[in-house]
């Protein structure tokens, strides 16, 4: 290897330490070892959706609705119900099974969650969703004193036999309907 590949090599390893570290400082991407350790198994997709919706109540009241790993049933109108069906809520390595409305079921697993950075991240196991390769944060961030963002992000790619567009709008037409439901439910409309 000559000394300008040598010289690259370095400086690339060096800029993505630097992006990686960063990236986990993060307070939505942060995580204790042991759910770094199951992220870094988490095969992220290609395709990125990101939804957030600012709403009319303090962090910690849509924390408080959103931060449970098992409670998604709660909120997302879409979902039936939610139940732990391996290991402890909220703890990293915890799966739970989801029954839709529909009938249809999605299974998850539970890769981080920081309760005082007030976010959760989860890879999806299996299930009805058109997307292979998912890997989802949920966040709440202040927007001044009695406001809140919802931030829903996720990274997947299209399950085999699917398009791109089709687990785009699938996607998207979730995160939406969770978010558009817990801001009515803290406006309490």
């Amino acid at each position: 290897m000559n000394i300008r590949a040598k010289r690259f090599n370095t400086t690339a390893t060096l800029v993505l330490t630097t992006c990686v570290s960063a990236l986990l400082a993060t307070p939505a991407f942060a995580a204790d070892k042991d759910a770094s350790a199951m992220a870094d198994h988490a095969k992220k997709g290609s395709i990125t959706v990101t939804q957030s919706k600012v709403i009319d109540a303090a962090p910690d009241e849509v924390w408080s609705t959103v931060r449970d790993f098992d409670a998604l049933s709660l909120w997302h109108p879409a979902v039936e119900s939610s139940d732990i069906a391996k290991g402890e809520n909220n703890k990293p390595g915890a799966q739970r099974h989801l029954t839709l409305s529909d009938g249809g079921t999605v299974d998850e697993q539970l890769i981080s969650w920081d309760d005082a950075g007030m976010s959760y991240s989860y890879k999806i196991l299996g299930g009805v969703l058109p997307v292979s390769n998912y890997v989802s944060t949920i966040a709440v961030e202040a927007e001044g004193d009695e406001r809140s963002r919802l931030i829903w992000k996720g990274q997947f790619d299209p399950a085999e036999g699917q398009t791109a567009d089709k687990a785009k709008t699938v996607i998207t037409s979730v995160y939406d309907a969770g978010l558009n439901n817990v801001d009515t439910m803290m406006s309490g409309d």
